[in-house]
């Protein structure tokens, strides 16, 4: 038998399509190990500070844009933030507790004074609804400008029912917690001053 030309190419191409054809896919191979851990990312911003039931938000007086507005009525200096924290949860089950520093020391909101002599009477409160709350300074004249507060800070808690704390032996439900006590109430839900 004569081996020409055409009858080789013939042949290597049958052979290669032959040799090309794919079988069905077979079954998977074992798992691999794990490959290196990638590098680590950049640090994120600090959160709020919080725990399970409560998210503490702190605002310096120096970051509070008053606005003149009114509070039932009353010529007041108005300052509003949205917030997403002032969920519906809190609307429906929880509270909004504000506090305000003055030379040092925390008060709670509303939080009001009067001036030496008794004529004047300067009140700070707080009011909040969904996705917002609202801070409220005035006067017996008119609005005030705060400027002796150096902080403001609201304690979210989303369910003022929150299961009864045990400090010292005794055993204090929320509803027992003096919440015009700053310091007691950080003590209760374990939050740095």
């Amino acid at each position: 038998m004569r081996w020409t030309t055409f009858s080789f190419i013939i042949v290597i191409t049958l052979s290669i399509g032959i040799i090309g054809c794919e079988g069905p896919q077979g079954p998977q191979g074992p798992q691999g190990p794990e490959g290196p851990a990638g590098s680590q990312g950049p640090q994120g911003e600090e959160g709020q500070q919080g725990n399970a039931n409560v998210v503490s938000i702190e605002i310096p007086a120096s970051e509070v844009n008053w606005q003149v507005g009114d509070y039932l009525n009353r010529t007041s200096n108005v300052y509003s933030m949205t917030t997403d924290s002032v969920d519906q949860d809190i609307i429906d089950h929880g509270t909004v507790l504000g506090y305000l520093k003055l030379d040092g020391v925390w008060h709670s909101m509303p939080f009001s004074w009067e001036s030496d002599d008794g004529s004047s009477r300067q009140y700070i409160k707080h009011t909040y609804s969904l996705n917002t709350i609202t801070l409220y300074a005035y006067q017996t004249s008119g609005v005030l400008s705060p400027n002796l507060v150096d902080e403001y800070r609201f304690l979210l808690i989303t369910d003022n029912t929150v299961t009864a704390k045990t400090k010292g032996g005794v055993q204090t439900d929320f509803e027992d917690l003096d919440t015009s006590n700053y310091y007691e109430v950080m003590d209760y839900f374990g939050l740095d001053y």
